[in-house]
């Protein structure tokens, strides 16, 4: 690369990230073929807009096999009648979704982001407010855990038209036949955001809303272990008005590096090596929970069903930030959240948000899952966070990501480092 400032500074993100270890939820690390992006030829700038056999490009025959390959692939790995692979995130799914079955003004039930739902799903902020009505349910106060019997009253009382199962920081099963039975009896369709649980849902580690016929959004960053990108299933009879209702309601070109990407991806999650990580990933989850619990750590929902584990940081008297940053500062990263009815603001939160899949797809083993549980536990339920703990802390990640480096699933991202910067 002739560019030694930017050279620079992509050397610096490697290692800086190698160096750490990656407890994000929303994190993970690639596949090998999604890193090998530069063997794609053509498909890295490659874009045109419409569908197969309907776009106003020339030249696009062989784009079209591609994306006909890709969308059967994740019909194929959800079990799913239509898929449409165009979307460039999983936010811009949920709008494409918005937009395909709503009018202005319409109403949606959606789970308050404090109880777990995502901005895409109605947040005060969010332009989805500005153009419908959103209601919002809560998890029950006392488990904190979905009140089926709750929504189900709420959904009679506000009549949605589109009722939003999933979440960013729920970590427990979610009944989707239940919001099906629901969405039913108030005559609302029901859309399942499974964006964090996508891998867990093709492997059968999690409900699969395709099986009720419900309409289904993700990314593929997440547990799907793509780069970025999103995705919709629906049942047939849906498939137009979600297809119009992202190209072109929402978005207008896609590009073929996108779509290579997901149909390989869609491959891979039907493959048992596949099956064996996210098996792993949810192993781990819940053996770093347990250990939290074991020492005293608050873990929300009293466990986890998947990648994810919420810490509540009140008992520590520390906020989900300054619970992120004590966490930085020994070389593990982490991300703050807020929790069911959080009295704090968002940049401050009462929660931290952890998961599994990033460091699973990085080769860590159970052993090593223990020894970064009792690290996070010991930096956070210490009373007295000093310059000697932090540094002795320090030094045990240090060694284990030293350790680590030389069988490193993302040794390929490692460059010989330049210092003409």
């Amino acid at each position: 690369m002739d560019d030694p400032e930017l050279q620079y500074l992509i050397e610096a993100e490697n290692q800086h990230y190698l160096n750490n270890i990656d407890l994000i939820g929303a994190s993970n690390a690639p596949t090998s073929f999604v890193r090998s992006n530069n063997n794609w030829g053509v498909a890295q700038f490659r874009s045109a807009e419409g569908y197969a056999g309907k776009r106003p490009y020339a030249g696009t025959e062989i784009f079209d096999e591609i994306e006909l390959l890709a969308a059967r692939r994740g019909c194929s790995a959800f079990r799913a009648e239509h898929c449409n692979v165009q979307p460039a995130s999983g936010s811009l799914a949920n709008l494409s979704v918005y937009k395909a079955i709503l009018r202005p003004g319409d109403t949606i039930l959606s789970m308050e982001m404090k109880s777990g739902g995502h901005l895409t799903h109605g947040h005060k902020s969010h332009i989805v407010r500005d153009l419908y009505r959103v209601v919002e349910y809560q998890v029950n106060p006392d488990t904190y855990l979905l009140d089926y019997t709750a929504i189900r009253e709420l959904a009679h009382s506000c009549k949605p038209a589109l009722i939003i199962a999933g979440s960013s920081t729920y970590t427990r099963t979610i009944d989707f036949s239940r919001f099906k039975s629901i969405g039913d009896e108030v005559g609302a369709k029901v859309m399942a955001d499974i964006s964090h649980t996508s891998g867990l849902v093709a492997t059968g580690h999690h409900p699969n809303p395709c099986d009720d016929s419900l309409i289904v959004t993700s990314s593929i960053e997440k547990t799907l272990r793509g780069t970025r990108g999103g995705f919709i299933l629906s049942p047939k009879e849906l498939a137009q008005k979600i297809d119009h209702g992202v190209f072109p309601g929402v978005q207008s070109s896609v590009g073929l590096d996108g779509i290579v990407a997901k149909a390989k991806l869609f491959l891979e999650v039907q493959s048992v090596e596949f099956h064996e990580y996210i098996q792993k990933v949810i192993h781990f989850a819940r053996l770093m929970a347990a250990i939290f619990i074991q020492n005293n750590l608050s873990v929300l929902h009293g466990g986890t069903d998947t990648h994810l584990i919420i810490l509540d940081m009140r008992p520590q008297g520390l906020s989900g930030r300054e619970a992120e940053k004590r966490l930085e500062r020994i070389g593990i990263l982490s991300n703050r959240n807020v929790i069911p009815f959080d009295s704090l603001p968002p940049f401050e939160t009462s929660g931290l948000r952890l998961g599994t899949s990033a460091i699973t797809a990085r080769g860590f083993k159970e052993d090593e899952i223990i020894q970064v549980a009792e690290l996070v536990s010991a930096a956070l339920k210490s009373e007295e966070w000093t310059g000697k703990l932090e540094k002795e802390l320090q030094g045990k990640v240090s060694r284990m990501t030293a350790r680590l480096r030389e069988e490193d699933s993302l040794n390929d991202l490692i460059q010989p480092k330049n210092n003409s910067h």
